[in-house]
């Protein structure tokens, strides 16, 4: 297995890191279904495992498209429009999902 932090991140490397963040974000998307004020902790959770660089920086660009959506997620919350929210946040997910895959191909 490469390094975490050099170019030669392996393709499981980044799996590992990418199922991690997905599991944040899976916990965010069950707790915005419930009134609790927990709810908030679990979304800030998912924000900060997104904050962190990939392994190699090779997913960068993916994360951004990523933590765009999960942005867009969060202010359309605090406006109120919660299908909106949830769509982002499903996206984001499957999004994650999908890169999942095509990694674990790799």
């Amino acid at each position: 297995m490469s390094s975490v932090d050099g170019k030669g991140a392996s393709a499981s490397v980044r799996v590992g890191h990418l199922l991690r963040v997905s599991s944040y974000l899976d916990g965010a998307i069950s707790s915005m279904w419930m009134p609790n004020p927990r709810s908030e902790m679990l979304v800030g959770m998912a924000q900060a495992s997104l904050r962190e660089q990939s392994p190699g920086a090779k997913d960068e660009d993916f994360l951004e498209g990523v933590r765009n959506l999960m942005e867009e997620a969060i202010t359309y919350r605090a406006n109120g429009d919660f299908p909106a929210a949830m769509a982002r946040m499903r996206v984001a997910q499957d999004l994650l999902a999908l890169r999942i895959i095509q990694l674990a191909g790799d």
